[in-house]
């Protein structure tokens, strides 16, 4: 099993793996949801999803995408009625 690295380097800087799209993307909160974790002695940590921002609802919210553009005209809306 050929397995990738979580994190590489580039010319842009650090990339991270999308865990779903299996792509690298930029390090930042363009590309990535994050949260602030509390560490000891008060510090606070960013700590990034594993999934990128366009991959997120399709791994964690599946339910959620599944009539996300589902927009009837009133042709449509009479003819099921």
């Amino acid at each position: 099993m050929n397995t990738k690295p979580k994190y590489i380097e580039t010319e842009l800087g650090r990339e991270k793996l999308c865990i779903e799209c299996q792509e690298y993307w930029p390090l930042d909160d363009e590309f990535w949801w994050h949260r602030n974790v509390k560490l000891l002695h008060g510090r606070v940590s960013k700590r990034y999803e594993a999934a990128c921002k366009s991959c997120y609802n399709v791994r964690y919210k599946p339910g959620k995408i599944k009539n996300k553009n589902h927009i009837k005209s009133t042709h449509e809306q009479g003819v099921a009625a």
